[in-house]
């Protein structure tokens, strides 16, 4: 940014696809971007943005489809989820940065607790991160 190679914008990305009817996740993708030093005063801080995109395979679907009908639910498993963060990375102290971080989770499945009754609404989650600065 501006020339400086030390306030640098790194962009990511990448596609997952299987092509085995067997396994939980059918594909998934993921982009982000990366920017260090976003202000010119704060040089070490970085900020992120990142998006992912899960899709189910067919038989992860029917699976808990017919573990939430077992359970006396009627709510449809969705197939796909989307989660969304955006994160600030700042150095508190000599040796500890600090991320705080917002989630948005777009049709969460079930996977954790197969047999929930109940899809779950969209979650939106805030977090902290500590991890060691270098």
């Amino acid at each position: 940014m501006g020339g400086n190679a030390k306030r640098r914008v790194t962009v990511f990305g990448g596609v997952i696809a299987s092509t085995n009817g067997y396994l939980p996740f059918k594909e998934e993708a993921i982009a982000g971007v990366i920017v260090t030093g976003p202000f010119a005063s704060w040089p070490k801080d970085t900020l992120g943005l990142v998006g992912s995109y899960i899709r189910l395979g067919l038989r992860q679907v029917d699976f808990l489809q017919a573990s939430r009908l077992r359970a006396g639910g009627t709510d449809r498993v969705l197939d796909g989820e989307g989660v969304f963060e955006m994160n600030y990375g700042f150095a508190a102290a000599p040796g500890m940065r600090i991320n705080p971080n917002v989630q948005y989770v777009k049709n969460p499945d079930n996977l954790p607790r197969p047999a929930a009754v109940h899809r779950s609404g969209d979650i939106v989650a805030f977090g902290v991160r500590l991890p060691a600065a270098k």
